[in-house]
């Protein structure tokens, strides 16, 4: 289909992509920051105001663009989009006034692009492509961003279409919202993967930005302490250590060091797995930001700053639920918290930002409670934080008595999924007494946070699949302990000899990082063989085909008994019938079997019949039918050519017209 390598194409799709996404991650806020002097904005340097441009966009695009494209469409967002930068920053003058200490945080930034966009894109070596491990949960996410661009906001399920589209509800879709205006606006050079993966790289700087902008703002000091805060973004847990014994133990190579126990992913792996999630917990903390700066008297435009908050906690709601359930418990529990110290003023501030959060999260909030009611499960329960490697232990015990083995395992749970973090966050409570923390307004915040994250990460899990709750909610705690961890960091009144076991615990931590990290790109050439790398490399090019030379409305379908077949999320451009990415539209499984066995009728034929196949494709309306190497109808392959020529033909994927066409 073309004569480019497909990895050149990827990296030039990410850069574009990266890019365009300033537009939504940059320039928005700056525009905002700008026209209402939020954290003191006109008076900053340059480099600052691009920090602060950086969050307040993650903070508010999301919502803005979602109301929009709602109400309107996404290209009217793009419109508003393009009036709203209409403000005043062009008149800025301070673009050189760039401090020295910057060129770290710059260098910083650059190497994590060029880490993630090297970690995301597939890699060719002749006609092999070698994927990463993160492609198994972006196989749905890209779907995702292109049925927003095909379909708008809500978006039609991709994988699901029992005669009609179906809404995609159930589903915190706003992160993949922004990625489909940066698909439309790319145009042939990026597209939905393309956007999805530079969507990765500005999770990561929005990261980077919080921390700078969180330490700035609470320390005061004029980012002396700030480098510190994203060196230790380095800094995992000691994973490294079971995940090598798993390793030697089974003789075989993992996908991430985190798969040997309950997930506390590193920020490298949360920013490449789950940018949604990251952008989150950055949109949160700058609610809390906002609420925090809303303290000094004379800042300008203060009585709008609750409203700002409420904003950026209605778009973290959209763009992950189980993130803003935790900082859900702690705006309560803060609140409650200012009434008793007779915070009048930071509570009353606290209750306005939450009901504005839920004026603007309310389209949203509204399908996903319809799409929850039809599912008839509720999402989260009570359940002790599992020790996986107790698990084969336990499984026949009583559920009372497995509950306190866990309970009882938590701490070395912790030590070993947090390491460095872990003992930071005890020793800060020997740098501070009651009495400063209960008068800080920051440590205070900070220490309700933690214990928030503690309690539902500890005693909660979600029930959808897998515990995405008991995973994510622990990056609120992993922000907390990171600043606290800067605080132990300039501490002088630590012992040398914990100096130097925090030294080791820290240097374990940059070891898991880089091996986590190496994981993700390279374990996929020791858990595939070179037969399935052609095979990808086979099924790009159809895919490719189908997009270039089938219309937009076009029904697609593939092998439905295929589990998580990463070529027709990664590279498909049309709807499907089904697939196994159709949990996303919380479908029965009495539904999804029924249309499974129908459809899949079609790959498991004995005999080269079109006449039944066109049936079961009209039946369901399916005007493409792909066939594989891997279904058990491709040995009947050149009986079907003789009756019917494929549309295109490789040695592994051939493509027919099915149904009535």
């Amino acid at each position: 289909m073309t004569a480019l390598n497909f990895t050149l194409i990827d990296l030039l799709g990410v850069w574009a992509g990266v890019l365009l996404f300033s537009l939504i991650a940059l320039l928005p806020g700056y525009a905002v920051g700008w026209a209402f002097h939020l954290f003191d904005f006109r008076r900053r340097l340059f480099g600052s105001r691009l920090v602060i441009g950086v969050v307040l966009s993650l903070a508010f695009s999301p919502i803005f663009i979602y109301l929009t494209a709602l109400i309107f469409s996404l290209k009217t967002a793009a419109v508003g989009l393009a009036l709203l930068l209409i403000i005043p920053i062009f008149k800025e003058k301070n673009i050189k006034r760039f401090n020295k200490r910057w060129q770290f945080f710059a260098w910083a930034g650059a190497a994590w692009a060029v880490f993630a966009a090297f970690s995301l894109v597939n890699l060719q070596w002749g006609n092999s492509l070698w994927l990463s491990i993160i492609s198994f949960d972006q196989t749905g996410r890209v779907s995702i961003v292109d049925a927003i661009t095909r379909s708008g906001v809500p978006p039609i399920n991709p994988s699901y279409y029992p005669g009609e589209a179906v809404p995609l509800m159930f589903l915190y879709y706003f992160w993949y919202i922004l990625c489909s205006l940066i698909d439309m606006l790319g145009g042939s050079m990026v597209d939905a993967r393309a956007a999805l993966n530079a969507s990765s790289i500005w999770a990561g700087f929005g990261l980077i930005a919080i921390v700078l902008l969180y330490l700035r703002l609470r320390n005061g000091d004029a980012w002396q302490t700030a480098w510190r805060g994203v060196a230790l973004l380095s800094v995992s847990g000691l994973d490294v250590l079971p995940a090598l014994m798993l390793m030697l133990a089974t003789r075989q190579i993992i996908g991430s060091v985190d798969v040997w126990n309950t997930w506390i992913v590193s920020w490298a792996g949360s920013a490449l797995w789950v940018p949604h999630h990251l952008a989150a917990l950055v949109a949160a903390l700058t609610a809390i930001l906002l609420i925090q700066y809303a303290r000094h008297k004379d800042i300008p435009h203060r009585r709008l700053y609750p409203l700002f908050a409420g904003a950026a906690l209605a778009s973290a709601f959209g763009l992950s639920v189980w993130v803003t359930f935790v900082f859900g418990v702690f705006w309560l529990l803060w609140f409650i918290t200012l009434i008793v110290q007779r915070e009048q003023g930071s509570a009353w501030a606290v209750f306005l930002s939450a009901a504005t959060a839920l004026f603007f999260s309310s389209p949203f909030l509204v399908g996903l409670i319809q799409s929850a009611s039809s599912a008839g499960e509720f999402p989260i329960i009570f359940e002790v934080r599992s020790f996986l490697q107790l698990e084969s232990f336990v499984k026949d015990l009583p559920v009372v008595w497995r509950s306190f083995v866990m309970l009882a395992a938590l701490p070395f749970n912790y030590i070993l999924e947090l390491g460095f973090f872990s003992l930071a966050g005890l020793l800060w409570f020997t740098l501070h007494d009651r009495t400063s923390i209960l008068s800080n307004p920051f440590y205070l915040a900070e220490l309700l946070l933690l214990a928030v994250t503690l309690m539902i990460a500890s005693l909660l899990r979600s029930t959808l699949g897998s515990n995405d709750l008991g995973w994510r909610a622990w990056l609120a705690g992993q922000f907390v302990l990171l600043i606290w961890g800067v605080d132990v960091w300039i501490a002088l009144q630590i012992p040398l000899r914990t100096k130097r076991i925090l030294l080791i615990f820290a240097l374990f931590g940059v070891l898991s990082s880089a091996t986590d990290a190496a994981l993700l790109r390279s374990a996929w050439v020791f858990m595939t063989d070179g037969e399935e790398s052609r095979r990808y490399y086979s099924a790009r090019l159809a895919y490719e085909f189908i997009r270039d030379h089938t219309p937009g409305s076009a029904i697609v379908q593939n092998n439905p008994f295929h589990f998580v077949d990463r070529p027709s999320g990664l590279y498909g451009t049309r709807q499907m019938v089904i697939s196994s990415r159709t949990p996303y539209g919380m479908v029965t499984e009495a539904e999804f079997e029924r249309l499974s066995n129908s459809v899949g009728a079609l790959f498991l034929a004995q005999t080269a019949d079109w006449r039944e196949a066109d049936q079961i494709c009209a039946k369901h309306a399916i005007n493409i039918f792909i066939l594989s190497s891997a279904d058990p109808a491709w040995q009947n392959l050149s009986a079907l050519k003789i009756q019917r020529a494929p549309r295109y033909e490789n040695a592994y994927y051939a493509i027919f017209d099915c149904g009535e066409n």
